[in-house]
Formats: structure tokens, C-alpha cells, sequence
């Protein structure tokens, strides 16, 4: 992790909260997708599917992914998950 990006996360306030920024979600699908899956291509089309989602919400479109939920931070305005969500997510497209 960048120091820039530890720093944003601190001003944020997401060090011990249930919110997940978009690296942050990234970086837990690949532990968890490594751990459940052996096959590549399976953990290579839920990152891929995250980052089309995300990449809509930052765009301003409506969130294609019913299970993911997110809120935009109040001063930086980036797009947070919480934990649970994509837990459930992740469930539902691995299994």
C-alpha cells in the first residue's frame, strides 16, 4: 500500500471500519477467490466483474450488482463497500 493511499484511508476514517475502499476489495477477492478456487479464470472474471461495476458507479450509473452495497464518502466522494456485502457477493459468484 502507496503512502498516499494510507493516508486517504486514514483521513477517511476507514482504518477499523466495516468499510471497504475499491483496492481493498480487490485485494480480498484475490486472497479469497486463491483460497476457495483453484481455477484462475473463475477468480479472473469476479475481479473483472467487481472492476465493471465499480467502474459504472464511479461513472455515475446504477449499481448492476444488487448484492454489493455502497455508499459514497461524504468529503471525498469515493465509493465504499461494506465488508458484508461483499462477502455475500463473493459467495454468490463463486458458488
Amino acid at each position: 500500500m502507496g503512502v498516499r493511499l494510507a493516508m486517504r484511508k486514514e483521513l477517511m476514517g476507514l482504518n477499523n471500519s466495516d468499510m471497504l475502499t475499491a483496492d481493498d476489495v480487490r485485494t480480498h477477492l484475490t486472497k479469497t477467490v486463491k483460497q476457495r478456487s483453484p481455477n484462475i479464470k473463475k477468480g479472473f472474471s469476479v475481479i473483472s466483474k467487481f472492476n465493471d461495476n465499480h467502474s459504472q458507479l464511479v461513472s455515475g450509473d446504477n449499481n448492476k450488482e444488487r448484492l454489493l452495497k455502497f455508499e459514497r464518502h461524504r468529503l471525498f466522494k469515493d465509493v465504499l463497500y461494506t465488508r458484508q456485502s461483499v462477502d455475500a457477493w463473493l459467495n454468490s459468484q463463486i458458488n
